[in-house]
């Protein structure tokens, strides 16, 4: 199994300025982003891209709760700057985490380039389309990745980088590197039996529990 018994991510513990204004360092939702997609992957280099927006959305459900609540991080990211996830027809979904997207690549912060991945296409496919149908966006490749622009970069090393410290670094690294080595399959099989609540919607909850 990928996952360590109690959780997604490694045994560890998590502080930002740009599009808000609550308690904590992080300010927005975006911020979040942004240090997901600075942090390091399974190639051990900074910025390494996220492949996919199930992927993604996957990626912050999981950080909020995860991340956030086991490692003390609610001291220093409030849960008010965080997307409200619910149970929708693919599982755990928040349209704001989209909506971000959309902005941070408006912005020149986030590049979004096709992706040649063919794995999960079905499973994704449908969530991706769900996207579609309440963005009003069908202009977009289906399977992409999401890295940071030179100017995202910067405004992370410039900004965001040093109000976390090397412990709270270490923490974003592992649990990015654990999702993104992780396929696709495993990662929503892991959603899926762990968080019952946020599937009761799910129109593909027997396929990717196997039932």
């Amino acid at each position: 199994m990928w996952v360590c018994e109690n959780s997604i991510v490694a045994k560890r513990r998590c502080h930002c300025v740009v599009f808000g204004a609550v308690m904590g360092k992080i300010k927005s939702s975006k911020d979040l982003l942004m240090l997901l997609l600075y942090a390091k992957g399974k190639s051990g280099e900074a910025c390494e891209v996220i492949a996919g927006r199930t992927r993604l959305m996957k990626m912050v459900f999981l950080f909020d709760e995860e991340i956030r609540k086991k490692f003390n991080l609610s001291e220093v990211i409030s849960k008010k700057i965080l997307p409200e996830f619910e149970a929708y027809d693919y599982g755990p979904f928040s349209a704001q985490v989209y909506d971000d997207l959309e902005f941070l690549v408006n912005m020149g912060f986030v590049d979004v380039n096709a992706s040649g991945n063919k794995e999960l296409l079905a499973d994704e496919a449908e969530e991706y389309e769900y996207w579609q149908a309440i963005s009003g966006d069908e202009d977009r490749p289906f399977q992409e990745q999401f890295t940071l622009t030179d100017v995202g970069r910067r405004f992370v090393e410039k900004k965001l980088k040093t109000e976390l410290t090397d412990e709270q670094w270490q923490v974003l690294d592992e649990f990015k590197e654990r999702v993104t080595s992780a396929s696709l399959t495993a990662l929503l099989k892991y959603v899926y039996a762990r968080y019952p609540e946020k599937i009761t919607k799910s129109k593909i909850r027997d396929q990717v529990l196997g039932r």
